[in-house]
């Protein structure tokens, strides 16, 4: 009779082991220390990135709104069709441990383009968290940054708090093209930065999305920047052109003439903690620095006469469509503050 009694409580004690392991215990926890992050998204291809606990192996797959799937290797998927919408699932041992979605861009300059832009983001604080939620909550097709992405250096063992824990809901469904800062360049220099993003060392390169150019210029559009911006502004097949670079252009500065040539819709730029909106030398001018570090009350100009300021946190929507440009300044509470359209 004892053993009976000890079989059946040892039956119990092991029914309440299994029911608390199937159902009460929860999902195991997130294998992934980074990411995954869409690194960038192309016509027919797209790549993710990550770092994962341990050498567990990770599958990757995408699929269309036909049903089609698409299996990554190393992370890239080949074989998109341009101008489709992808879900994307990232699997740990046979279960899916993160999901996303992106659109390829389409070569169709009537298709509308959603660019989102932040900067002086990287604190890690509350403000970069609200930013970085009205942002995702925008759905961009992309995002770019115009520097000082993590403060007050870039250092790699900075990067998951400042960058891609608050940035991790939008880099599941857009890429984030990061543009150099002068914190991002502070010892021990930007290499991990430029390592996580695929940054060359000079901080300039060239975003394509459909027929939306993006030329990323790095901390300052002089010197050399002026070389790299006027042969890619040169590239043809683009309907509307934007220029990133952390600190703002300034009236008399060289590049102006080579804006003003290639008809660059607008110049995006960070580094004064505060939107403003102005025409220099005939070129349209954003300054957002509001992406999250402490903000600059009017005093030191970003060059020129601004026609709006706003010393709110906030992030920049740039939404491209075939006859016009709708720019909207969005704050960290999910207001818009302004909104312009050029046609």
């Amino acid at each position: 009779a004892l053993a009976a009694l000890l079989a059946l409580a040892l039956a119990g004690v092991a029914a309440v082991i299994v029911y608390w392991r199937l159902y009460l215990l929860g999902p195991a926890g997130d294998p992934f220390t980074r990411g995954p992050y869409l690194l960038r998204v192309e016509d027919t291809a797209a790549e993710l990135r990550w770092t994962v606990r341990g050498d567990a192996p990770v599958e990757v797959v995408a699929r269309d709104a036909a049903g089609r799937t698409v299996a990554a290797r190393g992370g890239r998927l080949t074989g998109l069709t341009p101008g489709t919408r992808y879900t994307w699932a990232a699997s740990v041992a046979g279960t899916a441990r993160a999901a996303g979605a992106f659109t390829t861009p389409a070569p169709d300059p009537s298709r509308p383009v959603r660019l989102a832009v932040i900067a002086d983001y990287g604190t890690g604080g509350d403000a970069a968290w609200a930013v970085a939620r009205t942002l995702a909550a925008d759905a961009p097709d992309l995002a770019v940054t115009a520097g000082d992405n993590s403060y007050l250096t870039a250092a790699g063992i900075l990067l998951d708090r400042n960058v891609f824990r608050p940035l991790a809901e939008v880099m599941r469904h857009a890429p984030v093209h990061v543009g150099v800062g002068d914190h991002d360049r502070l010892p021990p220099g930007d290499g991990a930065l430029r390592a996580a993003f695929d940054v060359p060392p000079s901080g300039r390169y060239v975003v394509a999305h459909g027929t939306v150019q993006i030329v990323m210029l790095g901390v300052s559009a002089t010197g050399p920047a002026v070389a790299f911006a006027r042969r890619a502004l040169r590239q043809p097949g683009f309907t509307r052109r934007f220029v990133v670079v952390h600190r703002p252009v300034r009236a008399g500065d060289a590049i102006l003439p080579v804006l003003r040539a290639a008809r660059v819709d607008a110049v995006l730029a960070g580094h004064v903690h505060r939107y403003e909106r102005r025409t220099v030398g005939g070129v349209r001018m954003f300054t957002v620095g509001t992406g999250g570090a402490r903000l600059h009350r009017p005093g030191s100009s970003a060059g020129g006469d601004a026609e709006v300021t706003i010393v709110d946190h906030g992030h920049l929507l740039v939404h491209v469509a075939r006859t016009r440009v709708v720019y909207t300044f969005v704050d960290a509470r999910g207001r818009t503050r302004d909104r312009v359209t050029a046609p």
